[in-house]
């Protein structure tokens, strides 16, 4: 994999770089995830925390998590674009919508996850392992 990982918006006025290997990926299928990028899951590519680099300005939406954490989605303030995330239970993962990386066909996912959410006319993969709520090790 080459580095930096780049990617943005769909309007160009949001860009990050990602400067390490990501940690994981998978396709969340939790109902915040649904709607903030309005389809059945979003494909996620997590990252480490210090590795992902944002330019551009952007904001985000607060949201609950299961866990009780607050989860802040990143978006462009002009095309409305969903990006990444924050998550308040941890500094050490950052998750990027990997539907806007300049080359997503790098995007390789190993699970299925909120699949407790998916909706009934969604695919899954059937060789993913798939994991109700969020997997453990994550």
């Amino acid at each position: 994999m080459k580095f930096p990982i780049t990617g943005g918006c769909l309007c160009g006025a949001v860009k990050y770089e990602i400067h390490a290997a990501p940690i994981g990926a998978g396709n969340c299928h939790c109902r915040s995830c649904q709607k903030s990028v309005g389809t059945a899951y979003m494909p996620v590519l997590f990252v480490p925390y210090e590795a992902l680099k944002i330019t551009g300005t952007y904001k985000e939406y607060a949201t609950r998590s299961d866990s009780g954490n607050t989860m802040n989605r990143g978006f462009c303030a002009e095309c409305g674009s969903s990006l990444f995330g924050r998550n308040s239970g941890s500094d050490k993962i950052r998750p990027v919508n990997a539907a806007t990386l300049d080359d997503p066909s790098i995007y390789h996912p190993h699970m299925d996850f909120w699949v407790s959410d998916a909706q009934p006319w969604d695919f899954m993969n059937p060789d993913l392992p798939k994991f109700d709520k969020n997997p453990k090790h994550l």
